[in-house]
């Protein structure tokens, strides 16, 4: 089931793949007749006068028909050395352009998928519930999104492809070795089984500790995101010290995982090889044996020496592969343990009603999944078109929870919400989310510039909407004293705005989509007073043309400027 999930990222690349499969097995055929030209050339050696007795060369060189009627056709010896070059520089110069076009189609599978696996990913991530955005590290979801993916992704492009690589090798060189001597071949490919046995215990072994290792790199992953994200704190407290020993410990662990997995591997790679190299030594002693009986002449043992590396190769590669199946298992049941996950628009509305700005609490009912306690228990109020509202309460109380269950970011248990007259529910999310404008406390703002950050609410919406925007949320005048007016960039998280520069923005931000209901969270709770004031202005001003505003709050000065 697991490789099948494996197997399922490459949709839609199927068709790039096979070509290269095709193209692949293609040069290990002609790959595995070349020892045979050897055996060829050899045998018109010793077939010379005054070199050694005659044999019969043709049935006894397993290249096609073709060829031997090319080589007996030369006038001469030399000119027969000369068409055996041609032909294997030929077959050698079809056999690198094939393999030259397998592997550019293997880069731009492994790329076609790396970018359409990152794009459903992050696609996913983006509709899955603000619960479980709340309950994950971004760190480890940061890992899923990339190492996990470029791993998985590793495994089709590449390591896929060097399962049908080693497996047509062997096929291929056994089917040469048995012409040669069918004894020994049977002799060389007996050492397969115990190859299997050791493979599968190792693979037993490796498969959860490279979860593990995974997990670890998530976790120091995290350590690092957080820190990075926040320095200004770090550095505030002086906790630059804690923060290294919190990441030296996980990197301890990180490391001490990737040594107990390099331990196995090395040990498991050692035994491949000396499985690999014992086929040489057996090849020379069984060689000499054949010899002694008449079974096989040099030239045979000379092809033999050169076709047992086909078997090497698929004994030695085995480790490869099981290696990098064992870590793309691990990190495609990661990615999956996401893709698989319920998005929040699975329990989505479909009505799109107009929204006036009339909100109808009946008798609701919420708990969050992890407690039993109910945060709300059949809670009643109504607000009417136009009114601002103030919510008061103690710190958990359920003020910012109320705000989130308008927006649909949790869902009630029991009871009805209305919005001008229609069950929440039964509204489409990102219809509601459009017409409701938020603030809150720490506004979040990205890395771009100030127009950029107020035209996130709406990207399709015109300058002249965004200036508006702009001048009703009272940022005009800040942005007359910035270097680059509008297009200055503000730094990450808007640092290098003041708190209620940012606040503002957030408004403005929040005017452009025009909603009737607008969800003011904790908007002052990190300003001065006199800003905080400024902001409530703004707020009443807002309220003055007709909208609907709810507005979470610890200050009474701020709940006494609301209606109720």
């Amino acid at each position: 089931m697991r490789l099948k999930q494996l197997i399922k990222l490459g949709k839609g690349l199927y068709h790039y793949i096979l070509i290269a499969i095709v193209l692949l097995i293609f040069s290990r055929i002609t790959y595995s007749m070349i020892p045979l030209f050897t055996q060829y050339v050899l045998k018109r050696l010793l077939e010379q006068p005054g070199i050694g007795t005659t044999l019969d060369v043709y049935n006894q060189v397993n290249l096609p028909a073709f060829f031997i009627r090319l080589f007996e056709s030369a006038p001469s010896f030399l000119d027969e050395i000369i068409y055996v070059a041609g032909v294997l520089i030929s077959l050698q110069i079809i056999r690198f352009l094939f393999r030259f076009i397998e592997l550019s189609i293997r880069g731009f599978v492994r790329h076609s998928m790396g970018q359409n696996l990152r794009l459903n990913m992050y696609e996913h991530i983006q509709k899955l519930s603000y619960k479980f955005h709340n309950n994950t590290d971004s760190g480890d979801l940061i890992q899923r999104s990339t190492s996990d993916i470029e791993t998985s992704v590793n495994f089709l492009s590449r390591t896929l492809m060097d399962i049908i690589f080693l497996a047509s090798t062997l096929v291929f060189g056994a089917y040469q070795l048995y012409f040669l001597n069918p004894l020994l071949t049977v002799i060389l490919l007996s050492i397969i089984p115990f190859v299997g046995v050791a493979s599968i215990i190792y693979f037993r072994k490796n498969d959860k500790m490279y979860h593990d290792v995974e997990e670890a790199e998530s976790k120091m992953m995290t350590v690092i995101q957080e820190n990075l994200s926040s320095a200004r704190i770090v550095r505030a407290f002086g906790n630059e010290a804690y923060e290294i020993e919190k990441l030296r410990i996980k990197n301890d662990h990180h490391r001490h995982m990737r040594l107990r997995t390099g331990k196995i591997v090395s040990k498991f790679w050692g035994t491949m090889d000396f499985m690999g190299i014992s086929q040489y030594v057996l090849v020379i002693v069984l060689g000499i044996y054949f010899m002694n009986q008449n079974q096989m002449d040099a030239a045979q043992i000379a092809a033999a020496l050169g076709l047992v590396g086909m078997l090497i190769w698929p004994i030695r590669g085995l480790g490869h592969i099981l290696n990098d199946y064992a870590k793309a298992l691990a990190a495609s049941k990661r990615i999956y343990d996401i893709l698989n996950l319920e998005t929040e628009y699975e329990k989505n509305g479909t009505l799109t009603p107009e929204i006036k700005g009339h909100i109808v609490f009946e008798n609701v009912t919420f708990k969050f999944d992890d407690t039993e306690n109910k945060l709300f228990k059949n809670l009643s109020f109504e607000i009417l078109p136009g009114e601002t509202v103030a919510f008061i309460g103690r710190t958990g109380s359920g003020k910012s929870t109320l705000m989130n269950m308008l927006m649909r970011m949790y869902e009630y248990h029991d009871g009805h919400i209305y919005v001008d007259g229609v069950e929440l529910r039964d509204i489409e999310k990102n219809y509601l989310r459009a017409h409701l404008g938020v603030v809150l406390q720490e506004p979040f703002l990205f890395s771009k510039t100030v127009y950029d950050n107020i035209a996130i609410a709406n990207r399709k919406a015109d300058r002249s909407k965004i200036l508006m925007a702009a001048q009703a949320a009272s940022l005009e005048k800040d942005i007359k004293t910035f270097h680059q007016g509008y297009d200055t960039v503000v730094g990450e998280k808007g640092t290098t705005l003041s708190g209620g520069q940012k606040q503002r923005v957030a408004i403005a931000r929040s005017l452009i989509t025009e909603p009737k209901v607008l969800l003011a969270d904790e908007p002052t709770g990190a300003l001065d007073s006199n800003t905080s004031k400024e902001v409530m202005r703004l707020i009443q001003e807002i309220n003055n043309k007709g909208k609907t505003i709810l507005v979470v709050t610890h200050e009474t000065d701020i709940a006494n400027m609301c209606k109720r």
